[in-house]
């Protein structure tokens, strides 16, 4: 994925959303990168003209738009918005940084056999998930698959037909035609088996560098889906299996998403195997995206609106001075102006007496000092690290929660602090969890704004909101969420909840004496050559994956947490080993993850946990790499 500035055909806003660059181009759209209402990042995706001229492609685009938005899963980017009715209809899903399949493969070759299984299983899950909502996704090709971070990703939902709209495939689909199945390439009905057949030559395409149907011409390709045995004679053998399945021309025959996920061993899991010039190709998105947002000019605001009361001008040549200063006085803008305006009016409307304070007013808004700082909408990690959870939660539910059938009083609700600094209430029926500096990458945009902060929301089916933090560490925030019985649907309870932590930011009580473990930076405890040492080539940063933990996704991954309490050194049972003189508590090792903590001395069950997890087969060496970040870190400690 190259992202580039934003050219000058590039309009500054879509709807909502800010352009800050130009992505790749994709058949049947023009993308951009933007940021929504809450700085979150957005892809935009403006059909191309052409498209327009099918009487009814707004309407399948609304339907389909919305149809994707019930899609979930860590596999799928998110649809979140739509505007079918623009003059340019566009779509907008949630961006994940990272680098599509069929650039990787021209740039770097055909990925390994691991890296090709965990790909296999993200987009098996995804396509699931797309299937259950009762979609046919149809554009699963190698360029709308992502190889991101934290695994393979699906994208381009919602811009084909919803289920029941269209029910038979063209040769004429938007892009290459190398991925079709043979129902689409022969105008067939079309079912859920043709994705799956699209990711054997996707898949078969990633193995080796080539697609199995590949042919000089268009109809020479679409003859060879639909006459012709797939090329799979540079696909390894431990895939062969599998994709000659996906790949049978009877939609009949075809495993479905489940039973490729049954075969593969279950759903992905860890960080995923790309090759190295893979993560460094995803590490530069990244840092292209800082730059972008950095080099972001500011929107050129619109002319203000005339006065729409003429009778304004009765108040005299001193109003229009002031009027006159107000918009020449840059730092105030035209919302302020704007508001004063309507203050004037109205206190003309009121009296003479009334006129005058409006006046004082517009002078005060005038000559009051050039800059103030802007709003509160979050807290930095630093700052989370300093609340004490339970505290501000017990506040934020005031006299109680408007829960359904019947509000619980706020003595309902006991308080249990979290193994990761957070708080739960519990009052029995129904569990509210905060988390201070949890990551909420897969939370949607912006839904609610409580007094300028915005609070996102989960997906529909939970109660889950959040309250991003600033700058550079938005992907990590306040998350709160609402466990609710299962005949319960309404979310009100988490919304009340969430409305108070945001009102009160600035008011967030702090512990009276936090712990020294609570306070630090947790990647200030390890030392970035002896992690590439360790595990391979990294990323330019780690991972925010809360506000205690500092996580590295390389060859493996390797996750550093400091807890106010785990199982491993608390629960039942704990097995201790003495390495090198230092106790050291061993977690639940299996083949993919090892985890071993430290219980630091005189200060209750506070731990210090290192799990790498992601090396199949080689748990020895995963526990060894564990014990010896841990020592690491534990060394780094400050003295108590």
């Amino acid at each position: 994925m190259t992202i580039h500035p934003p050219g000058p055909d590039d309009p500054q806003t879509i709807g909502r959303y800010r352009v800050i660059g130009a992505l790749d181009p994709s058949a049947g759209d023009h993308s951009v990168l933007a940021t929504g209402p809450d700085d979150s990042l957005v892809v935009v995706r403006q059909v191309h003209p052409e498209l327009l001229a099918e009487p009814e492609f707004r309407v399948r685009l609304r339907h389909s738009a919305v149809a994707a938005m019930r899609v979930a899963g860590p596999s799928n980017t998110t649809v979140i918005d739509v505007d079918a009715d623009a003059d340019k209809p566009w779509l907008a899903s949630l961006f994940v940084p990272g680098v599509r399949l069929d650039a990787a493969v021209a740039e770097h070759g055909p990925l390994p056999v691991p890296a090709v299984r965990a790909l296999a299983a993200a987009l098996a899950s995804a396509l699931g998930a797309v299937h259950a909502a009762g979609l046919v996704h149809q554009r699963l090709r190698a360029d709308t698959v992502l190889l991101a971070k934290d695994g393979g990703r699906l994208g381009e939902i919602g811009v084909t037909p919803a289920a029941g709209l269209s029910t038979t495939g063209t040769a004429t689909t938007i892009g290459t035609p190398d991925f079709l199945a043979p129902e689409q390439a022969l105008g067939l009905e079309l079912t859920p088996a043709v994705d799956v057949f699209a990711l054997g030559s996707v898949l078969a395409y990633a193995a080796s560098g080539v697609a199995p149907f590949a042919a000089p011409s268009v109809p020479y390709t679409l003859f060879n889906i639909a006459n012709r045995e797939p090329d799979l004679s540079r696909v390894p053998e431990p895939l062969y299996e599998m994709l000659a399945a996906c790949l049978r021309k009877d939609p009949a025959a075809r495993p479905t998403p489940a039973q490729i996920l049954q075969y593969l061993g279950g759903p992905p899991s860890g960080p995923p195997p790309w090759p190295a010039p893979v993560l460094d190709d995803i590490g530069r998105v990244q840092a292209e995206i800082s730059a972008l947002r950095a080099a972001a000019p500011a929107l050129t605001p619109a002319e203000p609106l005339p006065s729409a009361k003429p009778f304004a001008e009765a108040v005299g040549a001193k109003f229009a001075r002031l009027r006159q200063t107000a918009r020449e006085t840059a730092e105030y803008g035209r919302e302020r102006w704007a508001g004063a305006d309507v203050l004037a009016r109205s206190g003309i409307a009121g009296g003479l007496v009334v006129t005058l304070l409006a006046l004082v007013g517009l002078t005060y808004f005038v000559s009051r000092p050039e800059r103030e700082p802007g709003p509160v909408t979050g807290l930095t990690l630093a700052e989370l690290r300093r609340i004490d959870a339970c505290a501000w939660l017990t506040s934020a539910i005031g006299t109680g929660v408007p829960v359904v059938p019947t509000p619980l009083p706020a003595d309902s609700w006991k308080p249990r602090p979290t193994g990761r600094w957070g708080c739960s209430l519990d009052s029995g029926k129904y569990i509210l969890n905060l988390e201070l500096g949890k990551e909420d990458e897969y939370l949607t945009l912006n839904q609610t704004v409580v007094d300028g902060v915005p609070i996102t929301h989960g997906s529909p089916s939970g109660c889950v909101r959040a309250i991003a933090s600033p700058g550079d560490e938005r992907e990590a925030g306040i998350v709160l969420t609402l466990l609710t019985p299962p005949s319960v649907k309404d979310c009100a309870g988490v919304d009340h909840v969430a409305a108070a932590l945001a009102r009160s930011l600035t008011a967030a009580p702090q512990a009276e004496h936090p712990s020294p473990l609570a306070l630090i930076e947790p990647c200030t405890l390890f030392d970035r050559d002896a992690v590439t040492e360790g595990i391979g080539p990294l990323p330019p940063q780690p991972t925010i994956a809360d506000a205690h933990t500092c996580q590295w996704d390389a060859l493996v991954r390797l996750n550093l947490q400091l807890l106010r309490t785990s199982n491993v050194t608390t629960g039942k049972n704990p097995q201790v080993l003495r390495v090198d003189g230092m106790e050291v508590y061993q977690g639940d090792d299996s083949t993919l993850k090892c985890t071993r903590a430290y219980l630091v001395p005189n200060a209750g069950e506070e731990t210090v946990q290192v799990t790498v997890e992601g090396m199949p087969g080689a748990t020895q060496q995963s526990c060894s790499i564990a014990t010896t970040f841990l020592r690491r870190a534990v060394e780094k400690l400050p003295k108590r």
